[in-house]
């Protein structure tokens, strides 16, 4: 009798751990939920990270190494812009170990000796090329240069040739050939004398189309341009002219949604312009007259998040684990489309939310567990282009300017790794530096990298799946002692000092005590002074 006693306590005790009393006296049991625990997240953003890795390992072109524009389309392009991100993505591959460092080279090496024999116009790629290095038709584009894809693919080759410096024979080969490329390529060229860049140049009729002028993808676009060897650069004023529309590109009084969003159109437009020049570009470390990066991207996501969530018309069934708009396939006799709030037509694009990690960790985090247990998602590849929860369908087919991005800023989420090369290269410096951007912004001092849900009027955390641990960033004017604290119901729960230098601090903690799924009002006090956050912990 006296062991069927203590089988009762011990699972009782076990229960209560824990456990607090209300002020009737009421036991109320306090249990965490571990839906995002690190343990639950990390194998499934592990595995569907390297699965759209294989996209541009398994799936390349033979020739070239390059990557394919799309996988079941029945396309032989190779695709300028969405190689970029496919070099990037073999870093990826081999800092995790999914591919050894030598793989990764010997496959980069394939891709610069093919690119410093195809089809060039005035140093600029076309948008596709064929396997043999000719340009391939896309649309009117025939003998064309494009600017902007040629951009993105510069970049991934910069990120390149700052990873692999290991003074090898053939990682000096990639070094030369990514000089070679930028110093060749003639930006000025495709201003066609004018104060601003074109998109396309067509060589057959010398004819030039589409002017790029912010906001959208084409930032990185310019700042190659910016600073480019003398006699290739394009002028300050057709920057500033030109992509700024001498300010007009910038609203600083717009909100939407309660969201302050000074660059872009109405609800930001389709979130891939918050990913494609900010791949390489770490936009926490970008401000200038008209923004702070950061704030502006994250914003962009919070508000496309918010429509989907909130405003889209309840017929789509979007949710807080199913939503993000931007350009993909569509689904049935829905086609390709630049999705966004202005043009939803019910269909999601998985890489909207999950390029967004960097941004919105947790509201991404819930998307890629919902995706990640729907099997018609599932492509060869990885998670597939779009879905349309409505009818339950999907399109599992991949796009590398969707796939690409997934794999690096997920990376750039993780671990940083190719914001931090790409920023690190003095060519890129000086292109920010030459376009007034400031490296590692003056920021107003507490919680100047976080914004709060305008709708539930908290920051939502969840502990990073690597390095298990809530980590928040703040920003000190001056160095000094701080004391983060957390309290539930006006009662200290947690507290931890820190040392902070100027400018950017990365606070991480974590404890028992401190439960997932529960709200808490999170405190820092520095030098007199008092920053608070409510915060919900997941």
């Amino acid at each position: 009798m006296k062991k069927f006693i203590w089988l009762l306590i011990i699972p009782f005790l076990t229960c209560c751990t824990g456990c607090e009393k209300n002020d009737d006296n009421t036991i109320v049991v306090n249990k965490s939920d571990e839906t995002f625990a690190p343990s639950n997240v990390r194998p499934v953003l592990e595995k569907q990270q390297k699965a759209a890795f294989t996209y541009f390992y398994d799936f390349a072109e033979e020739n070239s190494g390059l990557a394919y524009e799309g996988y079941n389309h029945g396309s032989k392009a190779v695709t300028i812009g969405g190689s970029g991100f496919g070099i990037m993505s073999l870093i990826v591959g081999a800092e995790r170990g999914w591919i050894t460092r030598e793989q990764a080279i010997e496959r980069t090496v394939k891709a610069v000796r093919w690119l410093g024999k195809a089809d060039r116009y005035k140093g600029i790629w076309s948008h596709w090329h064929s396997p043999d290095g000719k340009a391939f038709p896309f649309g009117n584009q025939v003998e064309a240069g494009d600017a902007v894809e040629t951009s993105f693919l510069i970049t991934g080759l910069i990120a390149a040739q700052e990873y692999f410096n290991g003074g090898t024979e053939l990682e000096k080969e990639i070094s030369d050939s990514v000089t070679s490329f930028v110093n060749t390529i003639d930006w000025n060229h495709y201003t066609n004398g004018e104060n601003h860049l074109y998109w396309i140049w067509h060589t057959p009729n010398n004819t030039y189309e589409l002017p790029v002028k912010g906001w959208n993808e084409g930032l990185i676009t310019y700042l190659l341009a910016l600073g480019a060897p003398e006699g290739h650069r394009i002028s300050k004023e057709a920057y500033t002219a030109g992509w700024q529309s001498n300010g007009g590109f910038c609203n600083n009084n717009r909100e939407n949604y309660g969201y302050k969003l000074p660059l872009g159109q109405e609800n930001g437009g389709p979130l891939f312009f918050a990913h494609y020049s900010f791949v390489g570009l770490n936009p926490m470390r970008m401000k200038d007259n008209y923004a702070f990066y950061w704030q502006n991207n994250v914003a962009h996501a919070m508000i496309n998040r918010h429509y989907c969530v909130y405003e889209a018309p309840s017929n789509y069934q979007y949710s807080a684990n199913m939503w993000g708009l931007t350009a993909c396939n569509g689904i049935g006799s829905k086609g390709y489309s630049a999705r966004c709030p202005g043009n939803d037509d019910g269909i999601i694009a998985p890489t909207a939310a999950l390029a967004s990690y960097p941004y919105v960790p947790f509201y991404a985090t819930q998307v890629l567990m919902s995706m990640d247990q729907i099997d018609a998602l599932q492509g060869k590849y990885g998670i597939g282009d779009s879905y349309e929860p409505a009818i339950g369908q999907a399109n599992n087919n991949h796009l590398a300017i969707d796939q690409g991005p997934i794999v690096v800023m997920i990376e750039n989420y993780r671990s940083g790794l190719i914001w931090d090369l790409v920023m690190r290269s003095e060519y890129i410096q000086n292109c920010l530096k030459m376009a007034g951007i400031e490296l590692d912004p003056v920021l107003e001092e507490g919680f100047a990298y976080t914004t709060i849900n305008t709708e539930t009027k908290q920051y939502d955390m969840m502990m990073h799946p690597d390095r298990e641990q809530y980590e928040l960033d703040f920003y000190a004017a001056e160095a000094g002692n701080a004391t983060l604290s957390i309290s539930s119901d006006n009662k200290e729960v947690f507290t931890t000092n820190f040392e902070c230098q100027q400018g950017h601090n990365r606070f991480d903690f974590k404890s028992n005590d401190l439960l997932k799924g529960k709200k808490y009002t999170l405190t820092v006090n520095k030098n007199d002074k008092t920053y608070e956050l409510p915060v919900h912990l997941h």
